[in-house]
């Protein structure tokens, strides 16, 4: 979807494969079945302590994330309650709980999340995050622990005309603001696309349902979610380029603590927690989108940030 950068870091580790519209457990499986390898980050264990030893020392993790990505993080409001869920919320807890200290949540623009770490106001990016070599260039990136496609949602009274991205010339494309899908309807879509970018993915969707863009790229996980949503909508497949791996980010050269959060990552991996909360949260998005709680949090999000 979203998101993105790859810094020199562990060894080979279990990343997760390609990622279509099924179930969670299917999805997991490909998941387990997937490898990528990385250049151990040489630090000291002094060195990852004396890092951790710093958040431990401010009492809390402070995550930056942008929840409107079912099922990475996202707003579900049951029984009155809003609460920011996903499989990303649960791999950002898991880091503080390794720590020993809580999770602060920043709830951000997707745009939002690298300068909040740069800028310090923020330890950790976990936010449907891909690894790009322009996101390298800003914050250090862990080890992957997803991949995913990208896929188009478009209408479905339309979606007979689209087979390739070439059949969108002309056409206004909408990719969330800051996001790879950014990139990825400059560099591979016809030039003559009209890109619309917007900070909330939600309100993309509307722009598509209500026919002033034509589709919105989007990761094939949360594409399916959103299509959930908005019935009006299908997911395509337009043989849009696969996503780098999905990572955490924290500040560019903290080495040390990269390499404490591949270790957490990595132990999640080969535990199998990160594929069960993947199939989890997957059941949770659609459920909720049956009884209307991801819905009416999607709504409610689209009409906070129209009014700002």
């Amino acid at each position: 979807m979203k998101k993105t950068g790859l810094l020199t870091i562990l060894a080979m580790i279990m990343a997760f494969a390609l990622v279509g519209c099924g179930s969670g457990a299917k999805n997991g499986e490909k998941a387990a079945n997937n490898a990528g390898n990385k250049e151990p980050a040489q630090v000291s264990q002094e060195d990852m302590d004396a890092a951790v030893k710093k958040i431990k020392d401010n009492g809390k993790l402070v995550l930056a994330t942008s929840a409107d990505y079912p099922p990475y993080e996202w707003h579900l409001i049951k029984d009155g309650k809003d609460e920011i869920v996903g499989f990303d919320i649960e791999i950002a807890k898991a880091i503080a709980d390794e720590i020993g200290v809580e999770l602060e949540i920043k709830d951000l623009d997707f745009d939002g999340i690298i300068p909040s770490i740069t800028s310090g106001q923020a330890d950790i990016g976990v936010a449907g995050l891909s690894a790009t070599p322009e996101r390298e260039e800003a914050v250090n990136f862990s080890v992957p622990y997803f991949t995913n496609e990208q896929v188009v949602l478009v209408r479905k009274e339309d979606a007979d005309k689209y087979k390739k991205m070439e059949d969108f010339a002309g056409k206004v494309v909408g990719a969330q603001t800051g996001s790879l899908q950014e990139e990825t309807v400059r560099e591979n879509f016809p030039k003559d696309v009209e890109l619309k970018s917007l900070a909330k993915l939600n309100n993309l969707a509307m722009e598509v349902k209500n026919k002033t863009a034509d589709a919105l790229v989007i990761s094939s996980s949360a594409g399916a979610q959103y299509a959930k949503q908005f019935p009006e909508l299908v997911v395509i497949d337009a043989g849009v380029p696969e996503e780098p791996g999905v990572c955490v980010a924290n500040k560019k050269g903290d080495d040390a603590f990269t390499a404490y959060i591949n270790q957490v990552v990595q132990k999640l991996i080969d535990e199998g927690k990160i594929e069960g909360w993947i199939a989890e949260y997957e059941k949770l998005a659609d459920e909720s989108t049956g009884d209307g709680g991801a819905e009416e949090a999607t709504a409610d999000n689209a009409a906070e940030n129209n009014g700002k």
